[in-house]
């Protein structure tokens, strides 16, 4: 078998594993697009970004994770702007990046309450950046326990 016809063949192997496999719980988090910036001291990145609605009994998450180069310290503030696509209702969230270095946040830190609903978000990043992280679409559910 030569390597044209083994690649051939492991690709379709791997097609038919993805097509019958059982299908996946709803993906708890949503992610914007990965976000290069500059920092609000002597700093330079990236960021990710991703909500969750279902991460704790009616609560969001926003998870923010940044790796800020620099020569001192530096900050970057980053918001969660969200809309109750039902009731109209908006809020937001900020966390503050911290650097140079990696900084992330998760857990308690991250947790939000917007309300049981559907939901738009958008990001604000209080430096100059590039690409626009985008328009996401998240549900937080009603608690079933």
């Amino acid at each position: 078998m030569n390597s044209t016809t083994a690649l051939l063949a492991v690709s379709a192997a791997a097609a038919t594993l993805v097509a019958t496999a059982a299908p996946a719980a709803a993906a708890p988090a949503v992610e914007f697009a990965t976000v290069y910036t500059l920092a609000v001291g002597p700093c330079a990145g990236q960021v990710q970004m991703s909500v969750n609605g279902n991460a704790y009994p009616n609560h969001a998450a926003f998870t923010v994770s940044s790796t800020l180069l620099g020569a001192g310290p530096c900050t970057l503030p980053v918001t969660l702007n969200w809309r109750n696509v039902a009731s109209g209702q908006t809020g937001a969230f900020q966390v503050i990046a911290h650097g140079p270095g990696y900084w992330g946040n998760s857990g308690h830190s991250a947790l939000f309450a917007p309300g049981i609903g559907q939901f738009t978000a958008t990001v604000t990043i209080g430096a100059p950046h590039f690409p626009e992280p985008g328009t996401v679409e998240f549900t937080v559910p009603q608690y079933q326990g």
